[in-house]
């Protein structure tokens, strides 16, 4: 059997991590979101991202992107603005603020930014311009929120403001002036914003109210009892004899409310957690909806057109995945990805669009581990909240649904192993370990319509390792479990009877993972150690030993019908082995982090790796395309070889060289110019050599530098030198990349001249000693 070591890859990068710093245009079209020092612009109509700017070494504070998408605003902790055109790809202004922003605000023509500093100062930038319009000073702390009102130069041009001591300003931006401060919260102003007329105005700060303003006089103050990090009007387009507002921020709601009828309209959360998540922005977009960005650098896009009733996702994006703790291909096709990361939801992946995500919301922790059948139509996950959950894939509605929960381990949960043989109606049992060390077998209960159970007893429990437990497999036929630890075991136990038949004893140190040949009765471990181990399940004994990784090996599998194994590393990367030889045939270096998670498809067909840095890897096996291109090129090297033998026999040398200067054939150069100095065809030499262009110039004046290192070599590359240089044209010298190899063979030159002159003087001390000693005869 041909063993695989060609493998393609496409990758999947985070693209929003380590900062709050996103935006987006009106259109909802592009979207600019810090990736540490970095900003990636995304197209979010597409799920591409179309340019990634380098920053300038210090992370990325603020951003803004201008509502028709053409002008992105940069901030760093260097203070340095940075005004990026986003249609040329460049920086077309820098600036230095006074301070460090966190805050800026846009006007709705897309002609100016307005930045907000730590030092109380508010810089509005006109964008088309590239200056500094207004330069304003009042407030006595950090500035929180900006909100722009009118057009440009008109009579209500305006600019609000908000500080962290929950002083509020109006600025009147054609007289330059503040015209209004109020003073109605006791902590920072996070919201502000006006209607479209500019009669009415709004004030949400993190004292959990929220002020209302008609003709910039305070009219209502209504208490939200959320923290407030974003609040604004619902429809900025027209007042109407309704009003209504939003407010977003702590646990993860955002709420709508009826301003008249001072009364909460709708809450949503966009998702079901435990975790604590804040809102930290919420963006108006065109066509009535809005996109959430949340702590977690994840955006959902709402529906806003039936708010009063409900608030539909349209979809989610996942800036990044953070650490991801293991992956597995699920679905009916195998053509999506379950992540298992530090976040309590099941994220599930199309690798076709990898931008958006769905998650399956029900744990309360972080996920530690996920396990899928062999249909792909069910999936378990574990939890640091000591649950195990059962997911059905709905063939209606083509998504997985919550299906059962587990419960009754005292630890968190961190190997689960569901049946590797065929499912019929539903999947019989289900194995996990935690952190109680124990392995718990459950039985999984029949369908019950869409009603979520709970099973609190397991069929039985064993105390299996002294240290925790990291990994479990089902063998290909349900009849034995296996499990690795970090007290260097590995054990292989009878599923029914719930006995260890069998112990591994051999790494040094902890076990990572553990997984059963689907073919032969061979198991593989990873370990701490460095290494992964194939076993003999006849006698339990090491068959082969694997070494070559850097650190520890977290993951290992057999692929190719058992004849290879695949091992990722925390020294990041992947390893293709010969399962029986123990040679390592391939190692792929494409991960800059940890790799905890690794798994395959069509016997290593396709595989999967993810870091801790939340990089995605998916590998297609291409070694057909790489044999036939093996074979393609060498018919051509054959037909190419035989070409330049043709042309040396027949004396064509012109057509020689050109040949083996195209093949970059060193030797066969060589050969053909010391034949042509043989023959004394020098005329036809200098031909050929004014005819070269300034590729093969470069090409030929390389070998010659190559020759003439060597003192065997240096008569040809001499007397090729001394044609060159008295017979070209000195335009065609004259290029940069000619002159620094000339320069690079002069010391070689004055090396040989000297050795000839000194083989003079010996030959003229050899003709002296035989002048006298013809005399003495």
């Amino acid at each position: 059997m041909d063993l695989r070591t060609e493998y393609s890859n496409v990758d999947i990068d985070p693209f929003y991590i380590g900062s709050n710093a996103c935006s987006v245009s009106e259109d909802g079209q592009l979207m600019a979101s810090a990736n540490f020092e970095d900003i990636v612009i995304t197209n979010l109509a597409t799920n591409e991202i179309i340019d990634q700017i380098d920053g300038d070494g210090e992370l990325i504070t603020n951003l803004i992107l201008a509502p028709n998408g053409l002008t992105l605003g940069i901030i760093s902790q260097s203070q340095n603005l940075r005004v990026y055109d986003v249609e040329s790809k460049t920086i077309i202004k820098s600036f230095k603020m006074s301070s460090p922003v966190y805050v800026s605000a846009h006007d709705s023509t897309s002609s100016l930014f307005a930045f907000g500093g730590t030092d109380g100062v508010i810089t509005v930038w006109d964008i088309e311009g590239g200056y500094v319009t207004h330069s304003l000073k009042g407030h006595g702390s950090i500035i929180s929120s900006l909100c722009f009102y009118g057009n440009l130069n008109s009579k209500n041009w305006k600019l609000a403001s908000g500080d962290t001591q929950g002083v509020v300003k109006i600025w009147d931006l054609t007289n330059r002036k503040n015209t209004h401060t109020f003073k109605e919260h006791a902590s920072a102003v996070r919201g502000l914003s006006f209607t479209k007329s500019g009669q009415y105005f709004l004030s949400g700060g993190r004292d959990e109210i929220v002020v209302l303003y008609k003709d910039l006089k305070p009219i209502k103050t209504l208490v939200v009892k959320q923290s407030i990090e974003v609040a604004g009007f619902l429809d900025t387009q027209a007042d109407s004899t309704e009003l209504y507002f939003f407010t977003a921020g702590s646990d993860n709601l955002l709420k709508i409310w009826d301003a008249d009828g001072e009364t909460l309209v709708n809450q949503t959360k966009n998702y079901q957690t435990e975790e604590e998540l804040v809102i930290v922005d919420a963006i108006q977009i065109e066509n009535e909806q809005m996109y959430l960005v949340v702590s977690d650098q994840t955006l959902v896009k709402l529906d806003l057109s039936e708010f009063h009733t409900q608030l539909p996702v349209v979809s989610r994006i996942a800036g990044n995945h953070g650490i991801i703790a293991d992956v597995r291909y699920v679905g009916p096709q195998f053509d999506r990805l379950a992540l298992a990361t530090n976040s309590p939801s099941l994220r599930i992946v199309d690798p076709q669009n990898p931008l958006s995500v769905e998650m399956l919301e029900g744990h309360r922790d972080l996920l530690n581990v996920v396990d899928v059948t062999i249909d792909g139509k069910w999936i378990a996950t574990g939890s640091k909240d000591s649950e195990v959950r059962l997911w059905r894939y709905d063939e209606e509605v083509q998504r997985f649904k919550a299906y059962a929960v587990f419960k009754g381990h005292v630890g968190s949960v961190s190997a689960l192993g569901l049946p590797r043989t065929p499912v019929n109606e539903y999947p019989r049992f289900l194995v996990s370990a935690a952190g109680d060390l124990t392995i718990k077998k459950w039985k999984i209960p029949k369908p019950a319509g869409d009603e979520v159970q709970v099973v609190k007893s397991s069929e039985y429990t064993r105390r299996a390792h002294d240290k925790d437990i990291n990994s479990i497999d089902v063998s290909p036929n349900d009849e034995f479990v296996a499990t690795a630890s970090y007290d260097k075991l590995g054990k292989i136990w009878h599923l029914e009877s719930g006995e260890t038949i069998g112990v591994l004893k051999g790494h040094k140190r902890g076990l990572w993972d553990i997984k059963f040949s689907p073919y032969d009765k061979k198991i593989v471990t990873s370990s701490g150690d460095k290494t992964a181990k194939v076993w003999s399940l006849l006698n339990f004994q090491i068959e082969q030993n694997f070494e070559s990784h850097t650190n520890a090996v977290q993951r290992a599998k057999f692929m190719n019908k058992g004849t290879q194994v695949i091992s990722t590393g925390a020294d990041g990367l992947i390893k293709i082995w010969d399962s029986k030889s123990g040679e390592c045939l391939k190692t792929l270096d494409n991960h800059s982090n940890r790799i905890w998670a690794l798994d395959i498809a069509n016997d290593g067909l396709q595989f999967v790796t993810c870091d801790a840095n939340g990089q995605i890897s998916l590998f297609d096996d291409n070694s057909e395309e790489m044999g036939k291109l093996k074979e393609d090129e060498q018919k051509l090297k054959i037909e190419n070889d035989q070409r330049l033998n043709n042309y040396i026999s027949q004396g064509n040398f012109k057509n020689a060289i050109l040949v083996a200067l195209e093949l970059n054939y060193s030797m066969k150069l060589f050969e053909i110019f010391t034949k042509i100095f043989e023959n004394n065809q020098h005329e036809e030499l200098i031909d050929i050599l004014t005819q070269l262009n300034d590729v093969q110039l470069v090409s030929l004046f390389t070998k010659i530098k190559n020759w003439n290192i060597n003192f065997k070599n240096f008569e040809v590359s001499q007397n090729l030198l001394y044609l060159m240089l008295n017979h070209l044209s000195l335009d065609k010298l004259n290029s940069s990349k000619l002159m620094a190899i000339i320069d690079s063979l002069i010391p070689y030159n004055e090396r040989h001249l000297n050795r000839v002159e000194n083989l003079i003087e010996e030959s003229y001390i050899l003709d002296y000693s035989i002048e006298q000693m013809n005399l003495l005869s």
